[in-house]
């Protein structure tokens, strides 16, 4: 499987916890992001993969400020409306991951097939 950029925009992400701790590493990451900042908004770049979704915020010098997603951790991608930029929701077993952009529309029907293509491919043991 080929590991190249399939798609890369300027965004912001919000994540919100919607359960208890989870326990893949994809939830910790969102944890780790989510203690730095917050509930507010955050301007960077959005870049997918055909394995990750990779955030990286317009000010990245507060620590561990990006983030790693794991396609597999994906169990549902939402589109919800907006007249300019509409807002794509990624939930995770416990987080809801908003990410608003132009065009973001455009790019959810292929995040939703890439994350089904994942959770099908047998993972490797470390």
């Amino acid at each position: 499987m080929s590991y190249g950029v399939i798609a890369s925009k300027s965004a912001n992400m919000m994540v919100e916890t919607i359960a208890g701790a989870g326990g893949n590493d994809s939830d910790g990451a969102l944890d780790r992001f989510q203690s730095i900042w917050g509930g507010a908004w955050v301007p960077g770049r959005v870049t997918l993969t055909r394995l990750h979704l990779n955030f990286i915020p317009n000010r990245a010098g507060r620590g561990l400020a990006m983030l790693d997603l794991n396609l597999r951790d994906i169990h549902v991608v939402e589109l919800s409306g907006g007249r300019v930029s509409k807002v794509m929701g990624l939930r995770t077993g416990t987080h809801l991951v908003n990410i608003r952009a132009l065009g973001i529309g455009n790019l959810a029907p292929e995040i939703a097939q890439l994350a089904e293509a994942a959770r099908k491919t047998p993972q490797r043991r470390r």
